[in-house]
């Protein structure tokens, strides 16, 4: 912390207090700074620079460049310091801004909102509700991140009924996936997303120290430190994210915080597995929009195919139904005479269906207590053979091999 004395100080009031990193720029006049209740040190993961400026004072060039935001005074009585404003807006339009007004009406609010402010604090400023809009304007700077940069590819794993192996499916693909990535050095995530009963962490054999649950609680301080310390490691490279110890209600989660930290995942790494739970909400729901491949897991049985079917009608009455559906049918029977054939799946969910999985119970059961890939345990079995066609085809989807 250190205050910098500048010449007009004494003609001006004008002078800088430093409480950390300079990432967010408080302007605010002297009578507000005494006023108020000034930050101590780092706010909602923001270092704040405290500046002394009169409410009508022009704002330099020097002191905006170190800025990633601006929390400025206005008073809407004063010309000066709303023509202040509007000329900052114009001349940094892409500048996160928020404006500090002494008990602001809600015409005065709107009227701020409309000259193009990100939000309102009110004054004598309160360090809580400071901190409640950056966090808010921290979210929404994440956001903007992510739309603008590179984005990994997204593969949602959807179940038809329960136990029809996408769990399997899901951590088989994943981890063969992080192979084929790493080679062209590029970084692969896993995160489960079965709240109550998911068991990814457990096929694949990684005792995390932090959960998905952890993540939700860290709310939007969320960011790719903490979400890179929550991810255990395979022998594969793969990463994974386990779903909470305890049992979560689907409700109790925020559609916009997972999409946010699925958002954040998508920017620090190259391809993110999905397991999602049986269960739909909206935010499954989303995220499946957001997928660039989906993968349905049936089995030729009537309750799946009648469950998958439901979830394909719902998925196309929510406006879902453009998004890349795979149909994957586990547990083949490769047998002369089959109650169910490929062909009756296709006609009855009106949906071709994209892959096959052999079944081979006792290689894939040996994987899992094993927490092995079926590709080391026996390489040239059909069922390798079908999780890296599935693979291969997500690939595809992708369009990114020659990158």
């Amino acid at each position: 912390m250190g205050v910098v004395n500048n010449p007009e100080t004494e003609m001006g009031g004008k002078w800088t207090l430093r409480t950390g990193e300079a990432s967010v720029q408080l302007i605010l006049s002297q009578a507000e700074i005494v006023a108020g209740e000034i930050p101590a040190g780092e706010i909602a993961g923001f270092g704040v620079t405290v500046n002394a400026l009169p409410s009508s004072a022009p704002v330099t060039e020097e002191l905006l460049s170190p800025a990633r935001a601006i929390v400025i005074e206005v008073v809407p009585s004063s010309s000066d310091s709303l023509s202040r404003l509007i000329a900052l807006r114009a001349a940094h339009p892409l500048l996160p801004m928020v404006a500090a007004v002494r008990d602001p009406s809600l015409p005065v609010v709107r009227a701020l909102l409309k000259a193009g402010v990100n939000d309102v604090v009110s004054l004598p400023l309160k360090v809580d509700e400071l901190r409640g809009v950056l966090d808010q304007l921290r979210a929404d700077m994440q956001r903007q991140q992510v739309r603008e940069g590179k984005l990994g590819k997204i593969v949602s794993v959807v179940r038809s009924v329960g136990g029809v192996g996408a769990t399997t499916l899901a951590t088989q693909a994943a981890s063969l996936h992080a192979k084929i990535d790493a080679e062209a050095g590029r970084k692969t995530l896993l995160f489960d997303l079965d709240l109550q009963f998911g068991n990814a962490g457990t096929y694949l054999s990684v005792k995390p120290k932090l959960t998905l649950q952890d993540l939700l609680e860290a709310g939007s301080r969320v960011d790719g430190a903490l979400l890179k310390s929550a991810c255990a490691q395979t022998e594969t490279g793969l990463n994974v994210i386990a779903a909470p110890t305890d049992i979560v209600p689907l409700e109790s989660v925020s559609a916009d915080q997972i999409l946010d930290i699925i958002e954040l995942a998508a920017t620090e790494f190259d391809t993110v597995y999905l397991d999602l739970p049986g269960n739909w909400t909206n935010w499954s729901l989303s995220l499946v929009a957001r997928s660039d491949a989906v993968l349905l897991v049936v089995e030729t049985t009537i309750a799946s195919l009648r469950q998958a079917k439901r979830q394909l009608a719902l998925m196309r009455s929510q406006g879902v139904g453009d998004a890349p559906i795979q149909i994957v049918v586990n547990r083949v029977e490769k047998k002369l005479f089959k109650p169910i054939s490929l062909s009756d799946v296709e006609r009855t969910l009106g949906h071709p269906a994209a892959y096959s999985i052999a079944n081979d119970f006792h290689l894939g059961s040996t994987a899992l207590d094993q927490g092995l890939l079926v590709q080391d345990l026996k390489a040239g079995s059909k069922v390798a053979k079908d999780i890296s066609e599935i693979v291969n085809g997500c690939e595809m989807l992708f369009e990114r091999s020659s990158a």
